[in-house]
C-alpha cells in the first residue's frame, strides 16, 4: 500500500474517531469503531477488544472475523460465548494466552506466526483455532492504558492481508509502520474508555454524596427519618406519570433520561440545607417542647395552683368554723369543688392543645388566654401568671407545633439549600438540579420561598417536586405532631392547596387520576391508609378530555 495513501487513510480514521469520542455515549460501540478502524488500516481479517474485569480476567467485549463472518458483542446484539481469559493462574501470570501476557507485561506484542513463535506459549490461540476452524497466523496485541498508566484492557488484531503477485490474498506480518499507526488507535480507545470511566465514577461519586447528605439529614431526626429517601422516589413516580400523560395542558411534556437523572439528584438534595437546622426544632413534637416538653413544668405549676386553692379555701373555712357559720363552710366547700373541677378541666385542655393539630379555633385560643389570666402562683415569693407569655404564644399556634419564629428557622433551610446548590459547580448535564430542588416550597401564586417564584417562572419538574414533598409529609407515619393520615384526607388537603393556588392543579390531577399515590403507599406506607373514596369528590381536580 502506498505510504502517502496509508497516512491519509490513517488520518481520516483518526479524525473520525476523535470526533466520535465526544458524541458516542456507548463505550462498547465506540471501542468497536476503534477496532474496525484499526482492522481497516492494517487490512486485518479479525480483531477483538478485551476489558479487565474485577476478578482479573480479560473479558471479551467485541469479536470480529471476516473470514468466519463472525460479529459478537459490540453493536451486534450477539452474545459472546467465549470464556474470559484469566490473567493469573494459581497466583502466577498466565503465559498460555497472548492477551494475558500483553496485559501483564504491558508491552505491545507483534507475532509473525503464532504457530511458530518462541518464547511465547500460544497454546490458547491454537485451541481456539481448533474450536472455530480458523487459522491464526500474524497477531498484533496492544494493551490499553488509562490516564494513570493502569492497564484496563487490550486490543488484538489478527492476520494482516495482502495480495500476492497472482492477486490472491495472503496473510502477512504486521509491519512496524502499521504497528506504530495502530498504536494511535489503541491510545484513542484507551482515552475513550478512561474518559467514560471517569465520568461514570464522578457520577457515582456525586450521586453517593447526595444520598449520603440525605441520609445524614434523615438521621438528625427520628421523626423525619426516610423523608429525603422517599421524596426522590415519589418525585420520579409523578414525573413518569406526567411524562406518560397524553391529554390536557401537560400532554406535550416529555422527560429525557438526562432530565430524569437530574430530577432524581434534585430529590436527594432538596432538603440539604436542613443540615444546619437545630435538632430541637426539627424534632418539636408538641407546642411547648424546646429542649424538653414544658408541659411537665406547667403540670407542676397547676399543682401549685391547686395547692393555693386548697390553702385559700381552708383558711376561709377555718374562719367560718370559728364564727360558727356552718352555712358559709358548706358554701366554701362547694366553691372549692367547683374551683378544683375547673382547674382539672383547664389542665386537661392545655395538655390536649399542646399536642398540636391541623387547626386551632379562635374559641380555643381565647380559652388559653383566659386560663393564663385565671391562675396566678407564687414562686420564690414572686407572684406570676401560671402561663408565661411565651407559653401562651406557643399554645396558641394555629397549625402544627412550630411558632412563627421557629417556622422562619425551618424556612431558612431553603436559603441554605439554595446557597449550597448554587455554590456547587454542576456540569452541564446536571445544570437543572438546583432549579428542580428549590421548587418544592414555592407556590403557584409566588408567595412561597426561597425565591417567591410564580408558576410561570418554574419548570414542570420543579413544580411537581412540591406535590411529592407535601404528599410524603401528609401521609408519613413518622411525624412528631400527627398520625399517618388516610389517603382521602391527604388528597383533600392537597386539593384545597390547589384551589388556594398553592400547588399545580394539572400535576395534582395527573397524580390523583393515575393513582400514583397508591403505588407509593403500598411501597412506603401502610395499606390501611388506602381508604375508600370517590376520586371525583377530591377538590382541585382539572377536567379535560
Amino acid at each position: 500500500m502506498n505510504n502517502k495513501y496509508l497516512n491519509e487513510t490513517v488520518f481520516q480514521h483518526l479524525l473520525k474517531i476523535s470526533i466520535e469520542l465526544s458524541s458516542e455515549e456507548d463505550t462498547e460501540i465506540l471501542m468497536e469503531k476503534v477496532l474496525i478502524a484499526a482492522m481497516t488500516i492494517s487490512n486485518a481479517d479479525a480483531g477483538s477488544i478485551y476489558m479487565v474485569d474485577q476478578d482479573k480476567n480479560a473479558e471479551f467485549r467485541t469479536v470480529l472475523n471476516n473470514s468466519l463472518n463472525l460479529h459478537l458483542g459490540g453493536s451486534s446484539n450477539n452474545p459472546i460465548t467465549f470464556p474470559s481469559i484469566p490473567l493469573f493462574i494459581d497466583g502466577q501470570p498466565n503465559k498460555s494466552a497472548m492477551i494475558a501476557h500483553a496485559i501483564n507485561s504491558t508491552k505491545v506484542i507483534n507475532i509473525k506466526d503464532v504457530y511458530d513463535e518462541l518464547p511465547y506459549d500460544l497454546s490458547a490461540a491454537r485451541k481456539m483455532d481448533k474450536d472455530t476452524g480458523y487459522r491464526t497466523q500474524s497477531m498484533l496485541t496492544f494493551p490499553l492504558k488509562d490516564h494513570i498508566g493502569d492497564i484496563i484492557g487490550a486490543m488484538q488484531i489478527i492476520n494482516a492481508q495482502e495480495n500476492n503477485d497472482q492477486g490472491e490474498p495472503v496473510t502477512v506480518e504486521f509491519t512496524s509502520d502499521v504497528e506504530e499507526q495502530i498504536l494511535s488507535f489503541a491510545s484513542l480507545g484507551a482515552i475513550a474508555l478512561t474518559n467514560k470511566a471517569l465520568i461514570k465514577n464522578m457520577e457515582e461519586l456525586f450521586e453517593s454524596f447526595a444520598q449520603t447528605i440525605a441520609a445524614v439529614i434523615d438521621e438528625k431526626s427520628p421523626h423525619t427519618g426516610g423523608h429525603c429517601k422517599r421524596v426522590p422516589e415519589l418525585t420520579l413516580l409523578i414525573a413518569d406519570a406526567v411524562h406518560d400523560e397524553d391529554k390536557g395542558p401537560l400532554a406535550s411534556f416529555t422527560l429525557t433520561p438526562q432530565e430524569r437523572h437530574q430530577l432524581d439528584i434534585a430529590g436527594w438534595l432538596h432538603d440539604c440545607g436542613k443540615i444546619v437546622t437545630p435538632d430541637h426544632i426539627i424534632d418539636k413534637s408538641t407546642k411547648l417542647e424546646t429542649i424538653f416538653d414544658r408541659i411537665h413544668f406547667i403540670d407542676s405549676k397547676f399543682e401549685i395552683a391547686k395547692r393555693d386553692i386548697d390553702i385559700r379555701f381552708q383558711k376561709s373555712m377555718i374562719n367560718a368554723l370559728k364564727q360558727g357559720n356552718i352555712i358559709e363552710v358548706q358554701q366554701l366547700e362547694r366553691s372549692s369543688n367547683v374551683a378544683h373541677k375547673q382547674l382539672n378541666l383547664d389542665r386537661a385542655f392545655i395538655q390536649r392543645i399542646n399536642i398540636g393539630g391541623e387547626f386551632l379555633t379562635d374559641q380555643q385560643e381565647q380559652h388559653i388566654k383566659e386560663i393564663a389570666a385565671r391562675y396566678s402562683i407564687v414562686i420564690n415569693r414572686e407572684k406570676q401568671s401560671l402561663l408565661t407569655e411565651d407559653e401562651v404564644t406557643n399554645l396558641c399556634i394555629k397549625r402544627g407545633t412550630l411558632n412563627d419564629k421557629e417556622r422562619l428557622i425551618i424556612q431558612h433551610h431553603m436559603n441554605v439549600t439554595s446557597d449550597i446548590l448554587e455554590a456547587l459547580p454542576f456540569p452541564k448535564h446536571l445544570s437543572n438540579v438546583a432549579e428542580y430542588a428549590l421548587g418544592h416550597h414555592e407556590t403557584m401564586d409566588g408567595k412561597g420561598y426561597p425565591k417567591g417564584l410564580t408558576k410561570e417562572q418554574m419548570s414542570v419538574p420543579a413544580r411537581l417536586m412540591a406535590v411529592a414533598d407535601i404528599f410524603e409529609a401528609l401521609s408519613a407515619s413518622d411525624r412528631p405532631y400527627k398520625k399517618a393520615k388516610p389517603v382521602s384526607e391527604c388528597l383533600t388537603i392537597m386539593g384545597k392547596l390547589v384551589l388556594n393556588n398553592h400547588l399545580d392543579g394539572d400535576i395534582f390531577t395527573i397524580f390523583v387520576r393515575s393513582k400514583v399515590y397508591e403505588t407509593y403507599i403500598l411501597k412506603f406506607a401502610t395499606p390501611e391508609q388506602l381508604d375508600d373514596f370517590n376520586i371525583e369528590d377530591i377538590p382541585g381536580l382539572s377536567h379535560y378530555n
